[in-house]
């Protein structure tokens, strides 16, 4: 006579799975972040001459900057510009949702991940300029 095969199936918490996917998406997220910012902060850096002329160097945010959703400063001649790096439209929309009246000096740049150094560095200066000219044309309230 034939022995009957027994299958055990050990069932894991769906919470527990749950859980550990969402880790594991939220790890991957961060760590395209941190790609993009550096791809960012390389592209501002090896400009070789190309910059225009009112850059004057780029700096990563303090952590209590980091706090005010600040990833990195652009320092120019006309003064500090802010700017938050995101790699999605969705996480770009998500910043605006949450973004206040506060963030008014704060430049925010969507980079993907197949845009060239050049790319990145045209549509940065582009964004930062639009900034900078913003400010430096607005009238003071009486």
């Amino acid at each position: 006579m034939k022995q009957k095969k027994i299958w055990r199936h050990h069932k894991i918490p769906a919470k527990t799975n749950h859980h550990r996917v969402l880790k594991i998406l939220e790890n991957t997220k961060r760590s395209q972040g941190f790609q993009t910012e550096e791809r960012f902060m390389r592209a501002l850096e090896n400009g070789n001459g190309n910059n225009p002329d009112w850059y004057k160097g780029i700096s990563k945010a303090t952590t209590e900057q980091e706090k005010n959703k600040i990833d990195h400063i652009v320092h120019t001649i006309f003064g500090d510009i802010f700017v938050q790096i995101k790699s999605s439209e969705a996480g770009a929309n998500k910043f605006l949702n949450e973004m206040n009246k506060s963030h008014l000096k704060i430049v925010l740049l969507v980079i993907k991940r197949h845009y060239s150094e050049e790319t990145i560095r045209e549509i940065s200066f582009l964004a930062i300029k639009n900034k900078v000219d913003y400010f430096r044309n607005k009238k003071p309230s009486c």
